[in-house]
């Protein structure tokens, strides 16, 4: 490997996975944890083909190429909309790992009970209200303060180098597994997320950790902490302290400027419905006037 290439990957890592198919098939697969811009696939793949020539592993015979892209991090969906947006669609992907699926599954529940409950109320229905529902089913102020906690650590871990991250995860799985098992779960109902559904938890969570990492790491991550706090406002301490409240949630608000006067409306079609008048009143369009501005 030459210096361009050594440098390029000591300041955006990757890694590999290796799963076994059997007795001379083997899956691999190169992968970029987190990174901002994304790295490219080629480069990807160039890694990966470099990482087994220098295991002394041959290729025989290429059978499937996959391409993989996870978003991870980035806003949750918008408060206005009647879509109701699910699993990647909704922003559940776990913003440190890229966890998705058991996240997903765990979530449908609550998400088909809230709209099921709207679609029953026949003479009420109301599409605003049954998406606002939706969404605070997926995204309850508990999950979202819970995954505010995890978005930081995606974006911590974007501004490692291979030592950093070396440090970080040398120090993470140290940590008791029900401990690191929640952070990776982070979705109510999954293993051990009870360690990380509260704020309390959250900080016991983020002391004993930044307690197992190597001092230039540790020191490092505080930093992090402070200036993650000043730029990006209250989501991270909102999370591990009990000072700044629960974060807005979904619960739905009317919109009068959207939707106007909803009582002046139902008068007017009742009035409507119960008018006897059946006489159509003529219109004489040659004699009408129109209006130019």
């Amino acid at each position: 490997m030459g210096s361009v290439e050594l440098s390029k990957a000591e300041t955006a890592p990757t890694f590999m996975y290796a799963m076994p198919l059997g007795s001379d098939r083997i899956f691999f697969e190169e992968t970029s944890l987190v990174a901002r811009p994304a790295l490219s696939f080629m480069e990807c793949k160039e890694r990966c083909m470099t990482r087994l020539e220098h295991l002394g592993i041959t290729v025989i015979d290429v059978e499937e190429e996959e391409y993989c892209y996870i978003p991870m991090g980035g806003p949750l969906p918008a408060k206005d909309q009647r879509v109701v947006g699910y699993g990647g669609a909704a922003a559940m992907v776990h913003p440190s790992t890229g966890y998705t699926l058991c996240r997903t599954m765990m979530g449908a529940g609550s998400a088909a009970r809230a709209i099921r409950e709207e679609l029953k109320d026949r003479s009420g229905w109301n599409p605003d209200r049954a998406a606002a529902r939706a969404y605070d089913a997926i995204w309850s102020p508990s999950n979202i303060a819970q995954r505010n906690f995890a978005v930081f650590g995606g974006e911590y871990l974007m501004g490692q180098d291979i030592v950093g991250l070396r440090g970080f995860f040398g120090g993470f799985f140290k940590l008791p597994l029900a401990m690191w098992g929640g952070f990776l779960a982070g979705w109510p109902g999954l293993p051990y997320n009870e360690n990380h559904e509260g704020w309390w938890s959250r900080l016991v969570f983020g002391i004993t950790f930044v307690s197992k990492l190597p001092p230039s790491v540790a020191f490092d991550m505080l930093g992090s902490i402070i200036a993650y706090s000043i730029t990006e406002g209250v989501p991270l301490p909102q999370s591990v302290t009990p000072f700044f409240g629960m974060p807005a949630g979904y619960e739905y608000k009317e919109k009068h400027m959207a939707v106007g006067d909803v009582a002046a409306k139902a008068e007017a079609r009742k009035m409507i419905e119960d008018s006897k008048v059946e006489e159509i009143v003529p219109v004489d369009f040659e004699e009408s006037r129109v209006l130019v501005g």
